[in-house]
């Protein structure tokens, strides 16, 4: 077990990445925090943990190796009492803890991001009257309430203009030429949940309507109900 990286893993790279190129600039590793989080962002006291299927005990995917095997038990269980004691840290000091599974990571590595991305969204929002003439602060945020599980998507004017460009009742070629609009959050987050849309509620952040193609895509996905400007309280709280 000696070669298995303990950083910069092909999982941790990946998910660093994405962070990057939605705008979220972190530290990594950083060796001054409790439990050494994989990723770390100050400025806003949230720290994110890349779980390892094998040395956190997924219950999933979670296996022990048959030589050694009370030693690898101890290790394991005491891994996972750690990853307790140190979500209790970050608790108590008020800080917020984001972990995801490895298998998380490689089955759906959009829709973890997108999470973090609701969640930085959430904050710069709840303190500002969302104005839907103008362009979205960062990104737009479409989350899927279905059965329990959320799903989650974004879109990005990557060039923000002070006003919208458009003028009333014009389409939406500004959108994509002026600000550099990065797709739409509601066929991001329809795509992130894989089938399971039909009777759900999607929650769109940071804009207060839907354009044709997107309520078209919505209605054959089988969304009963579209809220705008609120956060359902289940998945970033």
């Amino acid at each position: 077990m000696g070669a298995v990286k303990s950083k910069d893993t092909k999982m941790e790279i990946s998910f660093r990445k994405e962070l990057w190129k939605n705008g979220l600039r972190y530290r990594k590793n950083s060796l001054k925090h409790f439990g050494k989080p994989d990723v770390v962002f100050k400025k806003y006291k949230i720290v994110i943990f890349l779980d390892s299927c094998f040395w956190h005990g997924c219950k999933k995917h979670g296996t022990i190796p048959a030589t050694r095997r009370d030693f690898w038990i101890k290790k394991i269980v005491r891994n996972k009492e750690r990853d307790k004691e140190v979500n209790q840290h970050y608790k108590k000091i008020g800080w917020k803890v984001f972990r995801f599974w490895e298998h998380d990571i490689e089955k759906n590595l959009e829709n973890s991001i997108n999470k973090v991305v609701c969640f930085f969204n959430e904050r710069d929002l709840l303190d500002s009257k969302i104005d839907p003439r103008k362009c979205a602060k960062r990104h737009v945020v479409a989350i899927i309430e279905n059965n329990g599980e959320y799903y989650f998507g974004s879109d990005w004017c990557r060039n923000p203009q002070k006003k919208c460009p458009r003028l009333p009742g014009e389409d939406y070629l500004k959108c994509k030429t002026v600000c550099k609009q990065d797709g739409h959050a509601e066929l991001d987050v329809i795509k992130n949940a894989e089938g399971n849309t039909k009777g759900g509620v999607m929650y769109l952040i940071g804009h207060d309507h839907c354009c044709e193609p997107c309520l078209a895509a919505i209605k054959k996905a089988g969304i009963e109900t579209v809220i705008f400007n609120r956060h359902p309280k289940g998945p970033i709280n």
